[in-house]
């Protein structure tokens, strides 16, 4: 039968020359339908099915299904799916998260204004926002604000500077 397929298709394009499938063709009432169907599809591909009845009658063929499954009477129960658990979290979990965080911030920005417009007197003064720990002062990272440099590290860089400028120096000289 497919090999018949592969001729009808070589029919329809005018390319078969074989006489004995023709005649073939001719006689099968299956290759005719199927000829039919080419030529239908073909047809509506190239836009030319205006004149053409593509109404399909498949009532009797669903009766006869439904007429051969109740006489059947076997009844298949759906099976449910097992519930699988999975370690992605959903996104609206996640996005409820980001609502809290947002929520709490929220809350110790309102809150410490409110704590330092008690404590602002006057109405010219803007408020800031207060950073002292509740626990008391803030504790310095350190007590130097620039870091002391001795005469030895200054030296030890300055010669590092000069060795790297006398690299460089030397380097544009070989290049051509």
């Amino acid at each position: 039968m497919k090999e018949y397929s592969q001729d009808i298709s070589t029919l329809i394009d005018n390319e078969l020359h074989d006489d004995m499938v023709i005649k073939h063709i001719l006689d099968d009432t299956e290759s005719q339908k199927q000829f039919s169907r080419y030529q239908l599809i073909g047809d509506v591909m190239r836009d030319e099915s205006e004149g053409l009845d593509l109404r399909i009658d498949i009532t009797d063929s669903v009766m006869a299904a439904i007429v051969n499954e109740t006489q059947d009477n076997k009844i298949v129960p759906i099976a449910t799916p097992e519930k699988v658990e999975s370690n992605v979290v959903p996104f609206m979990k996640r996005f409820g998260q980001y609502a809290i965080a947002a929520s709490v911030a929220g809350v110790v920005v309102v809150s410490s204004l409110m704590i330092n417009q008690n404590a602002v007197t006057d109405p010219s003064v803007t408020p800031v926002l207060n950073t002292v720990p509740f626990g008391g002062a803030a504790a310095p990272v350190s007590l130097q604000a620039t870091p002391v440099q001795t005469k030895s590290d200054i030296k030890e860089r300055n010669e590092h500077l000069e060795a790297l400028l006398k690299d460089h120096q030397l380097q544009l000289q070989v290049q051509p």
